[in-house]
């Protein structure tokens, strides 16, 4: 019982640092299971998962625009630079900085379908230590909560349902599963029995 208690004080200490970039009071309900990514007695990541009663098909969001821009280049004055018989021709060009949307905002507004799905899994949350991202630590985490969220069977990729979507989520979503076809889900559908 105490190593139980303890745990659940390691999650509830590593929800406090999700909360700092992710937003306060919403990633803990008293109906979830936790996933914790530890690498030499130190936490990298959380996953935090809830049952669901349903689902909605993610329809479009401003990031599925494409945005094919190209630094534009701007050429400025030129030199010329003369050393005995030797002649430098130096040319500066300037780019401008352009900033995809995603880099922008992390919290774009979401479209859903209105028909509602049956589900299975919510991925409430999923977080990991800025300095261990890009190192498959999340998509390790979302495989765990996929093997043991329903005993004797794994879930598809496919079903797995994401609240509180971010552009970087959405990336990382559409990476993991393989599909641009993303379910969603609000706290209303989480499945409290």
């Amino acid at each position: 019982m105490v190593i139980f208690l303890l745990c659940k004080k390691k999650v509830q200490d590593v929800v406090q640092m999700m909360e700092m970039e992710l937003g306060e009071g919403w990633i803990l309900n008293s109906n979830y299971k936790e996933h914790l990514f530890t690498s030499s007695q130190r936490i990298f990541g959380c996953v935090v998962a809830n049952q669901l009663k349903r689902q909605y098909t993610l329809i479009s969001s401003t990031m599925d625009e494409k945005h094919n821009v190209s630094p534009k280049k701007k050429k400025c004055n030129s030199t010329t630079f003369q050393f005995g018989g030797v002649t430098l021709h130096r040319e500066i060009i300037r780019k401008d900085i352009v900033k995809h949307p995603e880099e922008d905002s992390h919290d774009r507004m979401i479209r859903c379908a209105n028909e509602a799905l049956p589900a299975v899994c919510g991925i409430r949350a999923i977080w990991v230590t800025p300095s261990n991202r890009r190192k498959h630590i999340a998509s390790s985490l979302l495989d765990a909560a996929r093997r043991s969220f329903c005993k004797g069977m794994i879930l598809n990729h496919t079903q797995l349902a994401f609240s509180q979507l971010t552009s970087l989520g959405k990336a990382l979503i559409s990476s993991y599963s393989k599909t641009t076809s993303i379910l969603v889900y609000t706290t209303a559908n989480i499945n409290m029995d």
